[in-house]
C-alpha cells in the first residue's frame, strides 16, 4: 500500500489539471483511525483507508455485491491499486490524537466515468458471469438453382450439399471469431433434427427464437440470411449478400450487425461462390464477434433499453455535460445515447439493468446544476422527467 500512495501523490498535481477540466466528479467523505505509531504514518494509513473503502463502495454500486466478492482478487490489483486515476482529489483534515490512536477525516473526489472505463477494461461490468453462448440462425437462399438451407428445418438438408458445406463455413468463421473473445458459438447440427416441428419456421419471430434460446442455453442469437444471385451485369458472376445481426434474445435486442455485399470473378457458380466466401468470410465474423464483444465490456448485455425524456429547456451548451453528470449520479446506467432534442426537451436512450418503475425511483429528486426533476409519466419502456418549476 505504500507503493500505491507514493504513486497516488506523484500523480496527484496532473490529475487535478486534467480532472478539473471534466467536471464529473462526486464528492465523498471518509473518517478513519489509525494505530500507527507516528503521525505521518497514521495520515498516510488513514488516507490509503479512505481510497480503499470509497472505491469498494463505488464498485460495489456498480457491478453489485455477488460480483465484487467473486472478483475480489482481480479488483483489487487491476482497480483499487491504481485508485489514483479515477480518485484524483484527496484533502485530509487535521490528524487528531485520541489515546494511542489517531483519527482524521479525507474528502475525496470520484471520476464514475474513469472507474466504469477501468472496470470496462477488465470485463467487469458484464452481467454474465458465465461463458456467453451464442446460436446461430442463419437461412442459405440460393437464387441460381432455387434452393434453401436453414438448419433448424428438417425438410431442407437433402440435395442441398453445397447450402451445407456454405453453413458449416460461415459457423466455423464465427466459432474461431467468437472464440478469440471467450465466446462460444453452438454447433447445432444434428441437434436440429429434435427440434419440435412447431418451431421449425421458415422465419422464425421473438418467442421461437426465445424457445430455442432456453432448448440450447444460449442467450444470444446471430440471426439473418446468406444469398446467392446472378450479377445483372455478368452471366458469369454471381453476387453474395450477407447479412447477419446478433440478438440479446431476452428482450429481441440487437447488438452487433454486419451487412456485406461481394461480387465473384467469372466462373462456374458453386465454385466461385465457394472461393469468395473463403476469401471473406472470416473478415466478417470477425467484425461481428468484436462488436458483440464491445458490448459485452460495457455491460450492455443482460441490460434493456429505456426512452427517457427530460421537459424541461437544457441550455444547447449544457447538453453534453448535463448528460455526463446524469451518468455519473445514477450509477445503473450502463450506456447513454441522445435521441431527439428539442428546444424544451432532451430524449435519451440509455442501457440499465433495471426495470422502468426501478428506475424512475432512482431519478427521483434527481438534481443537476441546482434544477430538480422529478418523474412525471412511466410506461414499459420510458420514463417521462418534468424540471420542477
Amino acid at each position: 500500500m505504500k507503493k500505491i500512495w507514493m504513486l497516488f501523490t506523484g500523480l496527484m498535481v496532473y490529475a487535478q489539471v486534467v480532472f478539473a477540466q471534466s467536471g464529473d466528479l462526486i464528492e465523498k467523505s471518509f473518517t478513519g483511525t489509525s494505530n500507527e505509531k507516528t503521525p505521518q504514518a497514521a495520515k498516510r494509513d488513514i488516507q490509503e483507508q479512505a481510497a480503499q473503502k470509497i472505491s469498494e463502495e463505488f464498485i460495489k454500486e456498480l457491478i453489485g455485491e455477488e460480483r465484487y466478492a467473486k472478483n475480489k482478487t482481480l479488483i483489487q490489483n487491476k482497480v483499487e491499486k491504481i485508485s489514483n486515476r479515477y480518485i484524483p482529489f484527496s484533502k485530509p483534515s487535521e490528524l487528531m490524537q485520541e489515546g494511542a490512536a489517531y483519527k482524521m477525516t479525507v474528502v475525496l473526489k470520484v471520476s464514475l466515468k474513469e472507474l466504469k472505463t477501468i472496470l470496462q477494461e477488465h470485463s467487469l461490468l458484464a452481467e454474465n458471469d458465465t461463458v456467453p453462448l451464442a446460436l446461430p440462425l442463419i437461412s442459405f437462399v440460393d437464387k441460381v438453382s432455387l434452393k434453401t438451407f436453414r438448419w433448424w428445418k428438417q425438410d431442407e438438408g437433402s440435395n442441398k450439399t453445397f447450402l451445407v458445406s456454405q453453413n458449416r463455413q460461415f459457423e466455423n468463421a464465427l466459432r474461431g471469431a467468437f472464440q478469440k473473445y471467450n465466446f462460444y458459438l453452438i454447433k447445432p447440427l444434428p441437434l436440429g433434427l429434435q427440434i419440435p416441428r412447431t418451431y421449425q419456421n421458415e422465419r422464425l419471430n421473438l418467442d421461437d427464437m426465445q424457445f430455442l434460446s432456453q432448448y440450447f442455453g444460449a442467450p444470444l442469437m446471430v440471426e439473418g440470411q446468406v444469398q446467392y444471385s446472378k450479377s445483372p451485369e455478368s452471366s458469369n458472376r454471381y453476387w453474395i449478400e450477407v447479412k447477419l445481426v446478433a440478438l440479446q434474445v431476452s428482450n429481441g435486442r440487437p447488438i452487433a450487425d454486419v451487412s456485406r455485399k461481394f461480387e465473384t470473378e467469372m466462373g462456374v457458380f458453386e465454385s466461385s461462390v465457394d472461393k469468395k466466401i473463403r476469401e471473406t468470410v472470416d473478415a466478417t465474423a470477425q467484425e461481428l464477434a468484436l462488436q458483440v464483444y464491445e458490448a459485452w465490456q460495457r455491460g450492455s448485455l443482460g441490460t434493456t433499453v429505456l426512452r427517457v425524456t427530460f421537459r424541461g429547456k437544457i441550455p444547447f451548451n449544457q447538453q453534453e455535460a448535463f448528460k455526463e453528470k446524469l451518468k455519473n449520479q445514477v450509477h445503473e446506467i450502463r450506456n447513454i445515447r441522445e435521441r431527439v432534442i428539442t428546444a424544451d426537451s432532451m430524449v435519451y436512450e440509455v442501457d440499465t439493468n433495471l426495470n422502468p418503475k426501478d428506475f424512475s425511483l432512482k431519478l427521483s429528486g434527481l438534481e443537476i446544476d441546482g434544477r430538480k426533476w422529478n418523474p412525471a409519466s412511466l410506461s414499459n419502456n420510458e420514463v417521462t422527467m418534468q424540471l420542477q418549476r
